[in-house]
């Protein structure tokens, strides 16, 4: 299994992903006909896509995104959003090759949790955006499985209140308005045991655990079904 398998499979299993996570960007501020990018759109490019197919649509989105670019060409062309989505390779993954003030909103989702805390980053998004910068950010209550910062953004709730208190006084600190009260849960249903096993064995181990750990977490794991408790909630900071 590779990146893009274990990807698809959190993606397909999810049964509320898609239903939760559009109103929940869509709720925080206004996209209609805004210019928007988006960070690390993934090779589904699935936030644009339903964004762009919304009844408040963007007026364009740009996608940042270094190893999927031609799959994201690709599902841009197949929704008929060619025109509505492109897609740009980052020459340097801590700067972003935009003027000043290029979009009204900057947006990600499961952003890695060590670009949230690069202050050089974070002062790039400030750069490049005149209004609205957006995380997805995983929750900090409930029992959620250790997916690695990869996909959560920080594997002990600790951490992951760390992160929050941070990116709110970097915000706060540069004079932006700042709300993380827009919330839900996030239910994952898999098909068979194997199935989960294998996703959050590759995230979280990538495959190096020896035989009796394996069954420890195949244990851990045995729940087809996860109700992660508050695990998706927005940050949202505004000037």
């Amino acid at each position: 299994m590779d990146f893009n398998q274990a990807y698809s499979a959190i993606v397909s299993a999810s049964i509320e992903q898609d239903s939760k996570e559009i109103p929940l960007l869509l709720s925080s501020t206004d996209f209609k006909d805004k210019e928007c990018l988006e960070i690390g759109a993934g090779p589904l490019a699935r936030l644009a896509v339903k964004l762009l197919h919304s009844k408040t649509p963007p007026k364009h989105i740009t996608c940042v995104d270094t190893y999927n670019y031609e799959k994201i060409n690709h599902i841009a062309r197949a929704e008929g959003l060619e025109h509505s989505i492109s897609v740009v390779k980052p020459k340097d993954s801590l700067k972003l090759d935009f003027k000043d003030n290029r979009f009204d909103i900057i947006y990600a989702g499961w952003i890695p949790s060590d670009l949230l805390q690069n202050t050089a980053y974070l002062d790039e998004l400030r750069r490049a955006c005149r209004r609205d910068i957006i995380f997805i950010m995983s929750g900090i209550k409930g029992d959620i499985p250790p997916m690695r910062d990869l996909i959560i953004g920080g594997n002990e709730i600790e951490k992951r209140k760390e992160l929050k208190n941070f990116l709110t006084h970097y915000f706060k600190d540069s004079g932006y308005s700042v709300d993380t009260t827009l919330q839900t849960t996030l239910r994952l249903d898999f098909e068979n045991l194997d199935r989960i096993f294998n996703t959050f064995h590759f995230f979280d181990f990538k495959n190096t655990l020896a035989f009796p750990d394996q069954q420890k977490l195949m244990k851990y794991l045995s729940d087809k079904v996860h109700d992660f408790e508050d695990n998706l909630y927005i940050f949202h900071a505004w000037k």
